[in-house]
């Protein structure tokens, strides 16, 4: 009969024994999957070294972004303080550059509430004076 054959054919073939278990195995509802298994190893020794090296690079970036979001913090506190202290000593500013400063001290405060670790309590009583001191101009209509 031509089972017999096909047996007979298998037999005497083992890799086409192998493929055909592997299939049957991915066919049958369990978790093992073969062919996922020698793909990935396949994967693994084509691009083993692309891959790790990638994940390096993925690291790297991801910590200059976060350096880059930590500088733009610094640099709007230190100008959130500057404006604070020109305020103090009588300075007059136009609207655009008080606007400019509530911008970044709301990026400040935004960026101190999303990251615990950062160093802060430096300019809670200058975005208060500023933003007073905005508000009373704006009353005034002194802009």
């Amino acid at each position: 009969m031509w089972w017999e054959e096909v047996i007979r054919f298998l037999l005497h073939n083992p890799g086409f024994t192998i493929i055909g278990a592997f299939t049957l195995i991915q066919i049958v509802p369990i978790k093992i999957n073969p062919w996922s298994w020698v793909a990935g190893l396949i994967h693994k020794f084509l691009f083993g070294k692309i891959d790790e090296k990638l994940d390096a690079i993925t690291a790297k970036v991801d910590n200059l972004e976060k350096q880059v979001e930590e500088d733009k913090a610094r640099q709007a506190r230190t100008h959130i303080l500057r404006f604070a202290d020109e305020l103090y000593e009588k300075k007059q500013h136009t609207q655009e550059y008080f606007l400019q400063i509530l911008d970044e001290a709301k990026f400040y405060e935004e960026y101190v509430a999303q990251h615990k670790g950062f160093i802060n309590g430096r300019t809670e009583n200058a975005c208060k004076i500023i933003r007073e001191t905005y508000d009373a101009l704006w009353k005034e209509h002194k802009f």
